[in-house]
């Protein structure tokens, strides 16, 4: 039988590898600005934060990390800013 403390780990070892499967797919990603980006993950939902300068560039982000197995559903809190003219 599996103890509390057992699943507990397992939960929060299959959560780091989903952080790196996520944080691997934003850093091999074409548009090097994707990473840039903070992920946080809990209970199969995976937040993106940071900022990026067009709405574009804010969706590659959310279907570049959404397939991955483990994430169940991505929550983009990525701030587009656009550039300043000069």
């Amino acid at each position: 039988m599996i103890s509390t403390i057992q699943r507990k780990r397992c939960r929060e070892d299959n959560s780091e590898q989903v952080v790196k499967e996520v944080r691997g797919a934003l850093q091999r990603h074409p548009y090097p600005l994707l990473r840039t980006l903070f992920v946080e993950y809990e209970g199969g939902v995976v937040i993106l934060r940071g900022k990026l300068p067009n709405y574009y560039h804010k969706q590659l982000a959310q279907e570049a990390v959404r397939g991955i197995d483990g994430v169940t559903h991505v929550v983009n809190e990525v701030e587009v800013s656009l550039p300043h003219p000069r």
